[in-house]
């Protein structure tokens, strides 16, 4: 019986032991100054990257989309130096055109047998007779 009790205590005292808290916390985190803040638009989600390579800025954002039928798709404007395009996602399925044609508030993006026109805050995507009209979600 004692030998139990000791290996119990001998096990119990190693456990604890081997359980201690570190509070040193992460090395590599970066704190953030009193002074720094991090902003994001409040109606996209915007990526802004610069290449060191050809130092043209690459803008891309990303809205969300209610169809008619309550349907939902996520429209993704590229606006790149070198080309602006367009693409939809719904269903799992992606759709992808480059612009055509440019005005203050939207533009007209089209490839093969489709048309994307993009007008303030609706897209149209037409398709031979299909048409489908695409209005931005409230809150974005």
């Amino acid at each position: 019986m004692k030998k139990i009790f000791i290996v119990a205590a001998i096990a119990t005292l190693l456990f604890t032991s081997s359980c201690t808290k570190n509070t040193e916390g992460n090395k590599s985190v970066i704190e953030q100054g009193k002074n720094d803040s991090v902003t994001e638009p409040s109606d996209s989600t915007e990526l802004s990257t610069e290449s060191a390579v050809n130092a043209d800025q690459t803008k891309e954002y990303t809205d969300r989309y209610v169809a008619e039928d309550g349907s939902s798709a996520l429209v993704t404007f590229n606006n790149s130096g070198k080309e602006k395009t367009i693409s939809v996602r719904s269903n799992n399925k992606t759709i992808s055109a480059p612009q055509k044609e440019a005005w203050s508030k939207g533009g007209i993006y089209g490839d093969h047998d489709f048309t994307i026109v993009a007008k303030n805050d609706s897209v149209t995507i037409t398709q031979g007779s299909n048409i489908i009209l695409l209005k931005k979600a409230r809150g974005n």
